[in-house]
């Protein structure tokens, strides 16, 4: 064995102080800079969503000049042979990936952001006639693009970086960024695809015609709730013409052909509940594009003509579209705040209007119809007409979209892939992926489910072999408030008859991922199975390719229910999708299921 002199030793501990000490001072400057820079990034995007485009342009400018700092400071020779050191060059490797990923975002995606945020400028927008100019987003496009096709290469270049063997400061930095370049990622993709569709739903090719319908969500039905007002609208080059408007009262029942386009297995499922008979019934399913094809169907045969979509809302996106609005005249003096409106429209317009056989709760009030059919026609003219607070209604129109409580379905072969490739067709899940879906739709005729709270959990195994074990659990509770209500809401159907109740009574279809098969089930810790006598029946369905499994549940006051599905699921791709159904309250939910490659 050679022998190495003192001095030759000395020398080389020397030389390796020097250059830990090297990386360690570079490697703390650099995470001073990145943390100053994550700070900076958030300001942006909080900015730009504000359209504060002077504090974004100043936040975006100081953050380049830390990221700019931190991807020097982890770029140079002694940093890259340190990343190429066993077990240590992990973290060393991390670091500078986090570094070229927060530069990425704050010299080059911000800024094309910031770009096609300064060309849609809302005093330009919308014309006096509130048309809205094309040229003006066609010209802000291509910005939005670039913004977000570049924002997901930095999600994905984050997500292929070591994950093992990587010290808990940096691991900590990787997690902070890998959130917050999520959520900028998922709004640049959706400011990107509002852009792109816009001329088209506006009808800049041809006029398009359109039927609102606005849902109660106090009887909840699969796409919602129970369908109430309406508006029917042509958009043309940018502008849009109210050319109908109405309550319940006026949409007639009555059979109709099941129409070209719907599915065999909808009308097993939901003929026998009258989906082609009346409109209140017509969208028990969640799938809003067999659904939309019904009521287009039912539109067309009461003399409404042909339709290139069906749009669904309900009151939490009436509020959002309202909002910044002046109250809404209800009558009699009476008005409304948009953002009250959905407390209103599921309690107080009932009690304003109390139906004139209280005894029973049957509600024969033609004012009170009228009056929503006059809260979607206040929202139709917010779209249509000019003026207003233009900023404050995109945003409306943004997160009403965002929170899934506007949804829209075309059959047109342009129109209708644009809208299921933006996420808001309210389609059900597509292709293989992970899925847990709890959807209710009232049995009881009563208005209730406005104080339902939900909540799901979905767990699954690791990605190893073909089939791994699931769980998924969803629990009810009937959280409605002690004082009195007005009849019509605790009014339920029991034998054909109504009594008042204010128990609540639902049909719950827990959709899951395609191909999953049941291995046990409970309902409160108790059996739930066909074959149990003992047990309450729990049916398996399948509808879209997917399979769910469907019981009628009583909710009494302040109770919880909770159902346990135990479940061999394939291995499917991607990460896993939790929908929500759009109702008054929002679904709760906790994932543990690992994203398979």
């Amino acid at each position: 064995m050679r022998a190495y002199s003192p001095r030759a030793l000395a020398t080389f501990v020397l030389v390796l102080v020097a250059v830990t000490g090297w990386l360690g001072v570079r490697g703390l400057l650099a995470q001073r800079h990145l943390s100053d820079a994550r700070t900076g990034l958030e300001t942006a995007r909080s900015a730009l969503l504000d359209r504060q485009l002077e504090t974004a342009g100043t936040a975006v400018r100081d953050a380049g000049a830390d990221t700019a700092a931190a991807r020097a400071l982890t770029g140079d020779p002694v940093w890259r042979l340190a990343s190429a050191l066993p077990v240590l060059g992990e973290t060393f490797t991390v670091a500078r990936g986090l570094a070229v990923a927060a530069d990425d975002v704050a010299r080059q995606v911000l800024p094309e952001a910031l770009s096609a945020a300064e060309q849609v400028d809302p005093a330009r927008l919308r014309g006096p006639d509130g048309a809205v100019d094309l040229a003006v987003l066609k010209a802000a496009t291509p910005a939005a693009r670039r913004s977000a096709e570049r924002a997901n290469a930095v999600s994905a270049g984050i997500a292929a970086l070591p994950r093992e063997q990587v010290i808990g400061p940096v691991d900590s930095g990787r997690q902070a960024l890998t959130e917050q370049t999520a959520q900028l990622t998922g709004a640049l993709r959706g400011t990107t695809q509002a852009l792109e569709l816009a001329p088209t739903l506006l009808g800049e090719d041809r006029p398009r015609r359109y039927l609102l319908l606005v849902q109660q969500t106090g009887e909840s039905r699969g796409t919602g709730g129970l369908i109430g007002g309406f508006v029917a609208v042509e958009a043309s080059a940018g502008r849009l013409n109210v050319l109908a408007r109405g309550s319940s009262a006026d949409l007639r029942n009555g059979p109709i052909p099941v129409p070209p386009g719907v599915p065999d297995e909808f009308v097993r499922l939901y003929d026998q509940f009258g989906a082609f008979d009346i409109w209140q019934n017509a969208n028990i399913s969640p799938d809003l594009p067999v659904v939309a094809r019904v009521l287009a169907a039912r539109w067309a045969a009461q003399g409404g003509g042909p339709l290139d979509g069906v749009a669904l809302l309900d009151g939490v996106a009436l509020a959002s579209i309202l909002r910044g609005s002046a109250p809404l005249p209800l009558g009699g003096g009476r008005q409304v705040r948009p953002e009250n409106l959905v407390d209103y429209l599921a309690v107080g317009q009932y009690r304003d209007f109390a139906p004139t056989a209280a005894d029973t709760g049957i509600d024969r009030s033609k004012a009170r119809k009228d009056q929503l059919q006059d809260v979607a026609g206040v929202a139709a003219d917010r779209l249509a007409g000019g003026g207003g607070d233009t900023l404050a209604l995109l945003r409306g129109l943004t997160e009403a979209v965002r929170s899934g409580h506007l949804r829209m379905a075309s059959d047109d072969p342009t129109l209708g892939p644009a809208l299921a490739a933006a996420g808001v067709d309210g389609a059900l899940a597509q292709g293989e992926t992970p899925l847990a879906y709890p959807v209710v739709y009232n049995i009881t005729a009563g208005k209730l489910d406005h104080f339902l709270d939900r909540s799901v959990t979905y767990e699954a195994g690791p990605c190893k072999g073909p089939a791994r074990r699931s769980t998924i659990t969803v629990e009810l509770r009937n959280d409605v408030p002690p004082e009195e209500l007005p009849p019509y809401l605790t009014a339920r159907l029991v034998g054909g008859r109504l009594i008042d109740s204010r128990s609540g009574g639902v049909a719950l279809s827990v959709y899951g991922t395609r191909g999953a098969s049941l291995v046990r089930a409970s309902l409160d810790g108790g059996p739930t199975a066909p074959e149990d006598p003992a047990g309450v029946l729990l049916v398996n369905r399948e509808e879209g390719g997917l399979p769910f499994w469907n019981l009628e549940l009583e909710l009494p006051p302040g109770q919880t229910r909770k159902l346990v599905l135990e479940l061999t699921e394939p291995v499917a791709p991607g990460p896993a999708r939790v929908p929500e159904q759009p109702l008054s309250r929002p679904l709760r939910q906790q994932v543990r299921v690992p994203s398979c490659g």
